[in-house]
C-alpha cells in the first residue's frame, strides 16, 4: 500500500505567491512615479514654486498620519465575508485613478487652481485609497497565509524580488518616455497626461489581481480577533515602545524618498533625465540578495540587516557626492545606497508580526491593523516632511521654476542643494536609522522568551 505524501505546511504555491505580489509591483509604481517626478511636473511645467509643492506635500501627509489612525481601527475591526483585510484590495483601482487626475493638471490653470488640485488629488493617492492598502496589507497577509510565519517570511523576501524587479522596469521605462512625450517633443501637460494614462491602465489592473485570487483564511485564531476599542488602540500606542523604534527606520528612509531629488540631479546635474532610468537597472544587481535573505534573518536578525544596509548606504551617498557627473562613481554610489531599501521594504511584516506578539505579552490584542498604522503614521509624517523639506530647500536655494518645458539654467546654489538633497542629507538619515535600529534589536532578542510566554498564556485560556 502506498503511503499518503505528506503535505508540507511551509510550501509556498508559486500561483499564488505570484498573485499575491501584483497589487505590491502596482502600489510601488505608483510610489517610484510620484515620488520621482510629481515634483518635477509641478515645477517644471505646472510653473509652482518648490517651497509651494513641498509645503502641500507635507500638509498632504500631516492629514494622511490622521486617516492612518482611523484605517488601522476600521481593518481591526473589520469582519466579513471576504475577510479582514481583502474587502479593502479594491482601493488600488482609485489610487491608480487618484494618480491619473493629479498629473492631469494643465499650466494654463491659475496658481489657485493648481495648488487645491495638487493638494487634493495627493491627497486622494495617500491619504486614503493608499492608507486602506497599507492598513490592510498585514492583516490580509497573515490571513492569506494562515500564520505561517516561515511561509510569511518567504513571501516577504522572495516577493521583494518581485517588487524590486516591478519598480526597477518602471523606473527604467518612465524617464525615457518622459525624455521623448515631455521633453523632447515639449509635450508640457499633454505629455504629461498621456505619459500617466500609459502606465496607469495596465498597472490597474495588475494591482487588482491580487483581491480576484487570493482569499483569506478565516480559520486562524487572527481571524476571530475581538471588537478593537480606541481606548485600546491608544493603549498600544503608548505601551509597545519597539512599534516606535521601527516606525523610525522605516519613516525615515521613506523621508529621504520624500525628497524626490533624483530626477533633479539627472537633469540639472547630470543633464540626461533618460539615465535615471539606468538607475533601476542597476538595482536589478542586488536582487539575489533577496534569495538568501531568510537565511540572513534566522543568522542575523531583521534589525542587523539594517544596521549593515545602512552601513552601506550611508557610504554610498557619500561617495554620490563626491561624484557629481563621473557617471561610474555616481552608479557606484547608488548601488550602494539602495541596499538598505532591501530589508526595510521587504521584510517589515515579520517585524509587524514580533510587535503584535509583543502586544499579546503586554496583555492586549495582537491588533496587527494598529500596529501596522503606527508604522504608517510616522512613515507618513517623515515622507510628507522630506518633500517639504526639500520644497523649502530649493526654493531657498534659489531654484528656477518654469512652465512648459524649455531650458533653464539653475544658480550654483541650486546645483548645490540639489546635490545635497540626493546625498548629504540621505546620509544623516542613513545614522538616524542605524540608531533606531540598534532599539528594535533588543526586542528581537527577548523574542523567544516572548513567545514562550504568550504560548503558555495561550494553553492556560485553553485548559
Amino acid at each position: 500500500m502506498k503511503k499518503e505524501k505528506q503535505k508540507n505546511p511551509n510550501r509556498l504555491s508559486v500561483g499564488k505567491f505570484f498573485a499575491w505580489k501584483t497589487r505590491d509591483v502596482s502600489l510601488a509604481a505608483i510610489t517610484v512615479i510620484i515620488s520621482g517626478y510629481l515634483m518635477m511636473f509641478c515645477t517644471d511645467t505646472l510653473g509652482m514654486s518648490a517651497a509651494l509643492v513641498g509645503s502641500l506635500m507635507m500638509a498632504s501627509k500631516i492629514f494622511d498620519g490622521i486617516t492612518d489612525i482611523f484605517a488601522g481601527y476600521i481593518v481591526d475591526n473589520t469582519n466579513t465575508k471576504l475577510g479582514k483585510g481583502r474587502p479593502y484590495e479594491i482601493a488600488i483601482i482609485f489610487a491608480w485613478l487618484s494618480t491619473v487626475l493629479l498629473f492631469f493638471a494643465d499650466e494654463s490653470w491659475s496658481m489657485t487652481a493648481k495648488s487645491i488640485w495638487v493638494f487634493t488629488m495627493y491627497s486622494f493617492v495617500y491619504s486614503i485609497f493608499s492608507t486602506l492598502l497599507t492598513a490592510c496589507g498585514t492583516p490580509y497577509t497573515v490571513r492569506a497565509f494562515s500564520g505561517n510565519r516561515v511561509v510569511i517570511t518567504k513571501v516577504a523576501s522572495y516577493g521583494g524580488i518581485v517588487s524590486m524587479g516591478g519598480s526597477i522596469i518602471v523606473s527604467l521605462l518612465f524617464p525615457r518616455m518622459m525624455a521623448k512625450l515631455v521633453i523632447s517633443a515639449n509635450g508640457g501637460s499633454d505629455g504629461w497626461r498621456q505619459l500617466i494614462v500609459m502606465f496607469a491602465i495596465p498597472l490597474a489592473f495588475i494591482g487588482i489581481l491580487r483581491f480576484i485570487f487570493v482569499k483569506e483564511d478565516p480559520s486562524i485564531d487572527a481571524g476571530k480577533s475581538p471588537h478593537i476599542s480606541i481606548k485600546e488602540a491608544g493603549q498600544m500606542i503608548r505601551m509597545n515602545k519597539y512599534a516606535w523604534s521601527l516606525a523610525g527606520v522605516v519613516g525615515i528612509y521613506n523621508m529621504v524618498v520624500g525628497f524626490g531629488a533624483g530626477s533633479y540631479y539627472f537633469r540639472y546635474i547630470v543633464g540626461d533625465i533618460s539615465a535615471f532610468g539606468l538607475v533601476g537597472v542597476l538595482g536589478m544587481l542586488l536582487l539575489p540578495v533577496m534569495f538568501i535573505f531568510p537565511a540572513l534573518i534566522r543568522k542575523l536578525g531583521v534589525s542587523k540587516l539594517f544596521i549593515i544596509s545602512g552601513i552601506l548606504a550611508a557610504a554610498g551617498y557619500l561617495l554620490v557626492f563626491f561624484a557629481k557627473d563621473n557617471m561610474a562613481m555616481l552608479y557606484s554610489g547608488i548601488i550602494m545606497s539602495t541596499i538598505v531599501s532591501l530589508p526595510i521594504s521587504y521584510l517589515q511584516v515579520p517585524c509587524i508580526m514580533d510587535l503584535s506578539t509583543y502586544n499579546e505579552y503586554k496583555g492586549m490584542h495582537r491588533m496587527e491593523g494598529t500596529t501596522t498604522v503606527v508604522i504608517n503614521f510616522v512613515t507618513k509624517i517623515l515622507s510628507g516632511l522630506g518633500a517639504g523639506l526639500a520644497g523649502v530647500l530649493l526654493g531657498a536655494s534659489g531654484f528656477v521654476s518654469t512652465t512648459g518645458s524649455e531650458t533653464v539654467v539653475q544658480p550654483d546654489s541650486a546645483i548645490f542643494m540639489i546635490r545635497g538633497l540626493y546625498s548629504l542629507i540621505p546620509l544623516i538619515c542613513m545614522i538616524l536609522i542605524i540608531l533606531c535600529a540598534f532599539y528594535f534589536g533588543r526586542l528581537e532578542k527577548k523574542m523567544p522568551e516572548i513567545e514562550k510566554v504568550v504560548k503558555e498564556k495561550k494553553e492556560a485560556m485553553t485548559n
